[in-house]
């Protein structure tokens, strides 16, 4: 009922590194915050990045304005300028709130050790236990927020928001037990992460549903960039769901790419060669494999000196299917990654809903563009998710016109449309289109037939209901973006455009709308 009491200050959708920031930040602000999860505390995409954070810590070889160029260099022009400013300049101090807070990262000495990814100019790049950084990341938020009292309620199934007189008003969900509740909030943070289980190969885990981006579609909230799925090139070609990540890293450190005659063909498709941006290295893996009838590629790792040391969690997974790195190349496929787009906010991760905020991987913020920057993700939930507690505590309650907001249409968000689900078509059947017809390599035809595919199909539960819409909505702006940029390869349009130096919005009705970019926000 409007007018009621909210029962929280912040209310934070999803445990990963953004929504465990954003709560951590606002309880040391004094805020009363409560999180939803739909799993448990530990359980999130954040707990498998094996990658590790970008940060320009060292001051003598690194500085913001260097990863600032490296980041709009992998963004395929795309990134706001603004935003990653943001992330690059903040982003050091959030690293050491970090370490505060009580992760452990690697070190060389009294150093933190550094290395260098794809797309990076110098190495920039922190790691812990070599390839578990997600993993300490998520442990030492979670501990920090278990000692500061947080609220945290686990397998909570959120089914949308609350929409009262112009505002977000909190979220209606299933609790634990499956009863329907209500969570009423001041401010409703979404950090729900991305929707790499839209297809059939992903290194995300089961609860990568796009629920966050589904319930914005839903309510009308605008939404960009949802094409921009990043494939991460060197998932291990295995039969696991979700498919272990050969950490970018291992390149870094002298793993090189083969095709099946044993040539190292990356040379030939970049001058970073086995550290070109993802986008080039997913591109070059899959054109490799249609030319030679093949379903992988190789890694050869061979020369990566102390791999089980530096790199004991992969070295574990490829050891447990048979495989010795040291001495076997290890068969490789780009797979679904990262969703490099979401729900529309501004420099302090507002939404176009006042009271709705977003931050992570379920945000578009402007800092990824067409493509993310290796290691660039945590660093996002790290910055955004302590800036919306900062405005929060200011008193700010809707977006200003500032980042990704710049030149989006005043839209007020419409009434809030039910998700539809209990029809007959199963998960897998959804995801074998969108990899089939809307992945690596995209044409008009591959387009046209997911999309048409997708509109025949009804979700049988709530999580494949979102995955189904934020499918039909990539479907919907890679059909309507006629070029090739970043991680959207277009073989029908296969050069990048200035006409579309832009972002497809989604807001009123079902159709994209492209935003062109102000020119001071082009990077």
């Amino acid at each position: 009922m409007a007018g009621r009491r909210p029962a929280t200050d912040v209310l934070v959708l999803g445990s990963g590194v953004a929504g465990l920031t954003a709560a951590i930040h606002a309880a040391r602000r004094g805020l009363t915050p409560i999180v939803l999860t739909k799993a448990e505390l530990d359980t999130s995409a954040t707990a498998w990045a094996q990658g590790g954070v970008a940060a320009a810590l060292e001051e003598d070889v690194d500085s913001p304005d260097l990863h600032l160029a490296d980041t709009v260099t992998a963004g395929a022009h795309l990134c706001d300028i603004d935003a990653v400013r943001v992330l690059v300049t903040e982003g050091p101090d959030r690293i050491r709130d970090l370490i505060a807070f009580g992760a452990r990262f690697d070190h060389l000495g009294a150093d933190l050790a550094t290395t260098r990814e794809g797309g990076h100019s110098v190495p920039r790049v922190i790691h812990a236990g070599g390839d578990a950084t997600g993993a300490e990341i998520q442990r030492a938020l979670a501990e920090t927020a278990r000692d500061l009292g947080i609220e945290v309620r686990e397998r909570w199934r959120v089914t949308d928001l609350l929409v009262e007189d112009g505002r977000a008003a909190g979220v209606a969900a299933l609790d634990a037990a499956g009863a329907p509740r209500q969570v009423r909030a001041r401010h409703t943070v979404v950090a729900t992460g991305g929707a790499g289980q839209c297809f059939a190969v992903t290194t995300n885990p089961v609860v990568s549903t796009g629920d966050g981006i589904a319930m914005a579609l839903r309510a009308g909230v605008a939404v960009a960039d949802v094409e921009f799925m990043q494939f991460h090139p060197t998932a291990l070609d295995s039969p696991s769901t979700p498919r272990v990540l050969l950490s970018e890293a291992l390149r870094g450190e002298g793993a090189v790419l083969r095709d099946d005659d044993g040539f190292a063909f990356m040379h030939d498709e970049h001058p970073l060669a086995d550290l070109a941006p993802r986008d080039v290295v997913a591109r070059a893996i899959t054109r490799r494999c249609v030319a030679q009838g093949k379903d992988h590629m190789w890694l050869d790792a061979t020369a990566v000196p102390n791999f089980a040391e530096r790199f004991p969690t992969i070295w574990r997974f490829v050891r447990a299917v048979g495989l010795d790195p040291t001495h076997d190349f290890l068969p490789v496929a780009p797979a679904a990654h990262y969703l490099s787009g979401g729900i529309v906010a501004d420099l302090d991760g507002a939404s176009n809903l006042p009271g709705l905020w977003s931050c992570g991987e379920a945000a578009c913020s402007g800092v990824h563009g067409a493509n993310r920057l290796a290691s660039n993700s945590l660093l996002d939930g790290l910055v955004f998710g302590s800036r919306i507690v900062e405005a929060v505590a200011a008193g700010k309650d809707g977006p200003d016109a500032t980042g990704v907001m710049r030149g989006v249409p005043a839209w007020a968000p419409g009434p809030v449309v039910a998700p539809e689900y209990g029809g007959p078509t199963r998960r897998e059947e959804f995801q074998r289109v969108l990899t089939a017809d809307a992945g690596v390599l995209r044409d008009r035809e591959s387009l046209e037939r997911a999309a048409a595919a997708l509109a025949a199909m009804r979700a049988e539960t709530l999580e494949d209901a979102n995955l189904l819409a934020v499918g039909r909505a990539l479907v919907a702006a890679a059909l309507a973006r006629c070029e090739s940029r970043g991680t959207h390869t277009r073989l029908d349009f296969p050069e990048r455009s200035s006409a579309f130096d832009g972002r497809f919005v989604f807001g009123h009705g079902t159709e994209p709308v492209l935003v062109p970019l102000p020119a001071e926000a082009l990077a």
